[in-house]
């Protein structure tokens, strides 16, 4: 039998540090140099509950900053276009002239084992010669409309779960609930989260080898009725189109999102080619493998967790200060070459960013009498806008087979803050998958006048490659 690597915890030594049962918090070098912790900017009296929009944002995070000043306090977001960006362009990095602060390195985990996820103690160990985390400053970018904070304080005093526990009652446009009680409610957040009321965009899906960039350039197309408003449709419409290679371009899927997963399931149908007959998929579910990725990624991977509550067990372990990836603008960079960012075993640590930002923790278990290829997960949500930012998936013997991060940024002009590049990776086999590459391609399209009505099977009929 072999043993387990001291750099990668098992599940239940992982769920330990998650809740503060390993020892002392990691102190950044520069807080490591005799100089005394700055205390809390704000205090509360004995008793006293935080409330949503004073002590707590309209999502429910902590608005002040931490001890240490390296979480700074939440100030509203970016909502304001840097220096330099000119519209329907790549975006710029607002905050291209920060240093890095620190790196955390293979032999830095112990120090500061209890910011890191398992999975990037997993890659640390994978690759210790050329794997790091690079920290930088923190910014609290996430921002959203007003109309949207609004209505997630009114969410707060009337969102519920229905009978089964998992049915979404009541709630509207906003974060159902801004201060979860348990973890289903929380991963609602992250499926209903701000992220628009639409969105479009053309990126490619790249699998890196050695020696080669497999690539799928695709289409997606998403709408959010809920967050439009709209109690008649789906709350959630995705559309994904191929365009390359050109031996599938026009194999389409077509995913309703339903707020019921026990009493409407979500709905799902597929196009093979651009005149292929138009048939249901409820085979794309739960561990089904999802073939863009060529199995690295199931169908609920996708947007880190998009499928129905029922099969796991959720629950709300613990809101803490980790890091994680965040204001991913280089990755964006137009002339970045894939093969410069995109290494065989991981992405090329240059160009990735993480800071320290506030994450809650949901533990997810696979309930008795159902099965799944990876039973126990772990999500943690960034807590300015409830994205999921990291997933561990685990197999039934607690090993970690499947680590995610997305590395997403600022987009001022809606607001929101979205996804820019999604990895996940297969470490059984090591290698990896990297989703919403668009270097040099179109910008997204936030809000266009995307109808309900696009996202019928119907239509899908009657479209060809454009999907």
């Amino acid at each position: 039998m072999t043993a387990r690597s001291p750099l990668r915890p098992d599940r239940r030594e992982a769920l330990g540090l998650l809740l503060g049962a390993a020892g002392a918090v990691a102190t950044p070098p520069a807080l490591a140099q005799g100089t005394a912790p700055e205390p809390p900017p704000a205090t509360m009296a004995p008793g006293a509950v935080p409330r949503l929009g004073e002590e707590l944002t309209p999502f429910g995070a902590v608005r002040a900053g931490n001890r240490t000043r390296a979480i700074p306090p939440w100030t509203g977001g970016l909502t304001t276009a840097p220096r330099g960006y000119v519209p329907d362009r790549p975006m710029v990095d607002p905050y291209l002239e920060d240093v890095r602060w620190f790196t955390v390195g293979a032999a830095d985990v112990e120090r500061y084992k209890v910011r890191l996820t398992a999975g990037q103690q997993a890659l640390l160990e994978k690759h210790p010669q050329s794997f790091e985390l690079a920290l930088f400053p923190s910014h609290r970018s996430a921002a959203a409309p007003q109309r949207v904070y609004d209505a997630t304080l009114a969410n707060a005093g009337r969102a519920a779960l229905g009978e089964n526990g998992l049915a979404l009652r009541n709630a509207s446009v906003g974060v159902p609930f801004p201060i979860p009680a348990n973890g289903v409610q929380a991963m609602w957040n992250h499926k209903l989260r701000w992220r628009g009321t639409s969105l479009s965009r053309t990126s490619l899906t790249v699998l890196p080898t050695q020696g080669a960039l497999s690539r799928t350039r695709l289409r997606e197309e998403f709408a959010c009725p809920y967050a439009a408003g709209d109690e008649a449709s789906p709350p959630l419409l995705y559309r994904r189109t191929i365009l390359e290679p050109k031996e599938q371009a026009g194999t389409t899927l077509l995913i309703h999102g339903t707020l019921d997963p026990i009493g409407a399931r979500s709905l799902a149908w597929a196009r093979e080619g651009e005149r292929g007959r138009v048939t249901r998929a409820p085979g794309f579910a739960y561990d089904t493998p999802d073939p863009v990725t060529d199995g690295i990624c199931t169908a609920d991977m996708l947007d880190m967790f998009s499928g129905a509550l029922d099969r796991f067990d959720f629950t709300l372990v613990t809101r803490r200060e980790m890091y994680v990836p965040y204001n991913a603008y280089r990755l964006g960079n137009p002339s970045l070459a894939l093969k410069d960012f995109l290494w065989p075993g991981h992405p090329n640590p240059q160009f990735l960013r993480y800071e320290m930002h506030r994450v809650w923790v949901v533990d997810a278990r696979l309930k008795p009498n159902f099965k799944h290829s990876l039973p126990d997960r772990t999500y943690y949500l960034d807590e300015d806008s409830w994205q999921i930012v990291m997933a561990e998936h685990y197999n039934g013997k607690g090993e970690l087979q499947r680590y995610s991060e997305v590395h997403g940024v600022a987009h001022w002009q809606v607001p929101v803050y979205a996804p820019a590049v999604e990895f996940t990776f297969d470490l059984t086999a090591d290698r990896y998958v990297a989703r919403g590459v668009d270097n040099g391609l179109p910008p997204p399209v936030f809000d266009a006048p995307i109808k309900p009505d696009d996202f019928t099977p119907e239509s899908l009929a009657r479209r060809g490659r454009r999907g």
